[in-house]
């Protein structure tokens, strides 16, 4: 009897809680009973694969080998429209057309960036590629002129010079009769240009193994693994797994060393006196000297920064370098006409360096950059809706995950057509072009929150390309078959056969 012999302080104190308790059990159960009704819409109303009850439609995607690109094929061709893939009880709803992409992109429906890219917060950071609101619009505005036209000119001669070491390395494996492998040489160049790119940093990775690019190229594999391990999407059972040690190690190198760099850059700078952008720079000079009225960057905003730029820039460039060669490699009908492009481009010069006016005179790389691109494509850009989107009289509600697979949006058969296996340049001539719906081909997504560095990239591609095919032509010796690592990539390494030209 004596418990019950309280005070009435006790008793208010235990009302509180009682009630606080009770309030916040009946949130719960609001919002679980509004997650079951947008569960149970999606799956009365949304077509797709029909899901397991417990596993969702996890056990039917083959995985990220060849089976699962014609598992990708197929959804586009029965599900032309949309579709919903259920990760358990979670569902991702899949836009597969320009029509249903359109909205999401143009912003004509509220988004926010997709919970999924948490997956990078302890290794980007929070850069304007992973961030919504305020932040991204004030990161997008400082850093909108490093990308404009006339300062990727400055970026030129860096990728020349890195380009020089690309035609060495393929000229001492030509000389040694070995075949090219292709992938693990595009993969290197492309980090030695963003490391050179991004702060001016001589690594050597394309004449010997780098501890910063290994270690890119390692966190790159732990994202790829989480994102097909169920289990190890959950934070819980990523810090308790055997990569999670391989994963802190390698932020830690990465960090290390750009944290040394900015701050010898920003010590440069105060004595220099450096206050505005000047030939010659880099894109961590273009970081410090980014200011608005709230001043300028700190220094883990600009490590996030150059974190999102390197991991955006090695994959993606040397999965869209691999695919090109590749591909031209095996239809040498249309490596003849780059080449005989590439010819005309220096057919008055001694020194076969590139100029940012010779991007506009090889068109038709252009078009075989592109219909690579569209091949190969698997960047999948993923959006929380804030607010319902109706796609063709159907309601997507609001709180659902929307994913643009583009490898399913660039093999739409209603899109491309029937033939969207085969390669033809051709599909992007002005014609063409004309007479299809922009937001059909977004290999760099599209709308207020496309890739910053698009043009960066395709200029990259473009001079190695040109670089290449000036002195070589190649021949398949071993295939490969393509698997989804964030980007897709040869499952085995594709070796192709070399062969010096002799234009004479």
């Amino acid at each position: 009897m004596a418990f019950w012999n309280v005070g009435p302080v006790a008793v208010l104190i235990l009302t509180v809680i009682i009630i606080s308790f009770g309030y916040k059990c009946l949130h719960w159960m609001i919002a679980a009973w509004g997650e079951l009704k947008r569960i149970m819409h999606i799956r009365r109303t949304l077509p797709g694969p029909k899901p397991h009850w417990l596993f969702g439609n996890v056990l039917q995607e083959p995985g990220p080998l060849t089976p699962g690109f014609e598992w990708h094929r197929n959804m586009a061709k029965n599900y032309p429209r949309l579709h919903v893939f259920w990760v358990a009880w979670k569902p991702l709803v899949i836009p597969t057309h320009p029509d249903t992409v359109r909205n999401i992109c143009n912003d004509k429906v509220g988004t926010v960036k997709s919970p999924l890219y948490g997956l990078f917060e302890e290794w980007l950071g929070n850069p304007m590629a992973t961030s919504d609101g305020d932040l991204w619009k004030r990161h997008r505005r400082l850093i909108t002129n490093t990308f404009h036209f006339n300062a990727l000119k400055n970026y030129i001669p860096k990728i020349n010079k890195v380009a020089d070491t690309l035609i060495s390395v393929i000229s001492q494996r030509s000389e040694k009769e070995e075949s090219l492998e292709l992938h693990k040489t595009t993969s290197a160049f492309a980090s030695d240009v963003i490391l050179q790119c991004a702060f001016s940093f001589e690594s050597d990775c394309q004449e010997r193994e780098s501890e910063y690019a290994k270690a890119v190229a390692t966190l790159t594999d732990v994202v790829t693994k989480r994102t097909m391990n169920p289990l190890l999407l959950y934070e819980f059972f990523f810090r308790r797994s055997s990569i999670y040690k391989v994963w802190r190690e390698k932020i830690n190198i990465l960090h290390t060393l750009q944290e040394k760099l900015i701050s010898a850059r920003r010590e440069q700078h105060q004595n220099t006196g450096c206050t505005e952008f000047k030939k010659g720079m880099d894109f961590l000079d273009t970081l410090l000297l980014a200011s608005d009225a709230r001043g300028g960057l700190t220094d883990k905003e600009m490590r996030d920064e150059i974190n999102s730029f390197i991991f955006g820039g090695v994959d993606t460039t040397s999965s869209a370098l691999t695919w090109l060669i590749y591909l031209l490699a095996t239809h040498p009908e249309y490596q003849t006409m780059v080449q005989e492009e590439v010819d005309e481009l220096f057919k008055d010069r001694e020194i076969p360096e590139i100029r940012s006016e010779d991007l506009h005179g090889t068109p038709f790389l252009v078009k075989c950059i592109k219909e690579s691109q569209r091949m190969y494509s698997f960047v999948s850009p993923g959006r929380l809706l804030t607010e319902p989107l109706v796609v063709d009289g159907l309601t997507v509600p609001a709180g659902t995950e929307i994913v643009i697979y583009t490898y399913q949006l660039h093999h739409n058969p209603d899109v491309w057509g029937d033939d969207h296996m085969s390669f033809k340049p051709s599909r992007f001539d002005r014609e063409n072009v004309e007479g299809r719906d922009p937001f059909a081909f977004l290999p760099f997504s599209a709308g207020a929150r496309n890739c910053i560095a698009q043009q960066f990239a395709l200029q990259e591609i473009q001079i190695a390309a040109i670089r290449i095919f000036d002195k070589f032509d190649f021949s398949l010796v071993r295939d490969s078959t393509p698997v989804f690592r964030v980007v897709s990539a040869p499952q085995d390494e594709i070796l192709l056969g070399i062969h010096p030209r002799n234009k004479n």
